[in-house]
């Protein structure tokens, strides 16, 4: 059996005075899906911020296939191939699906050209992984579960082998929770 690809050791996240993560161990295996269930203010969502290198921990260690996730940030997160879904989309509503999709994936885009390559890179992306979005439409036009869909893509796109979704069911209908399961159970 691979040995886990994240692993928190002993980690504590202290905003202020509130301990919001108080000495957590948590070893994630490929090819699991993985709940972290609890109440509301219980640590949940701090708890994936520190694996997905959003949030620093206080005290312990963050490990990405064994090594420790340093500098602890989103960008070196997304480097070692971990992307996060927000509980809040982290999108721009007045531009494209696509131009999300590119917003900060690489320095120096030639436009128009770089979204035919983009493009080019996601039809198969979307048809391989069920995840399908109007790219050319603006994320205002979105339905929720298709913003969710393309946070996802976004991830992928970028690389991304380990996907967090913080409460990824919280604004789904029952039919969009189904597929989404099926989206990661493929």
């Amino acid at each position: 059996m691979p040995g886990p690809v994240i692993k928190l050791v002993s980690v504590t996240r202290r905003i202020g005075e509130c301990v919001a993560v108080d000495g957590a161990d948590l070893e994630l295996v490929p090819g699991e899906i993985h709940a972290i269930i609890g109440e509301n203010g219980a640590g949940k969502s701090t708890l994936m911020k520190l694996c997905a290198g959003a949030a620093p921990p206080s005290a312990g260690s963050v490990l990405v296939d064994g090594a420790p996730l340093a500098p602890p940030t989103p960008a070196e997160a997304i480097r070692r191939g971990i992307g996060m879904v927000h509980q809040h989309f982290m999108l721009v509503d007045t531009l494209s699906a696509l131009d999300n999709i590119m917003l900060g994936a690489e320095p120096q885009w030639q436009l128009p050209a770089a979204r035919a390559q983009v493009r080019a890179v996601l039809e198969p992306l979307m048809k391989e992984s069920g995840l399908h979005v109007r790219l050319d439409e603006l994320v205002s036009e979105l339905p929720v579960g298709e913003r969710q869909r393309l946070e996802i893509l976004k991830s992928l796109f970028r690389g991304a082998r380990i996907l967090i979704l913080d409460e990824p069911t919280a604004v789904l209908t029952p039919q969009e929770t189904e597929a989404l399961f099926e989206v990661l159970r493929r």
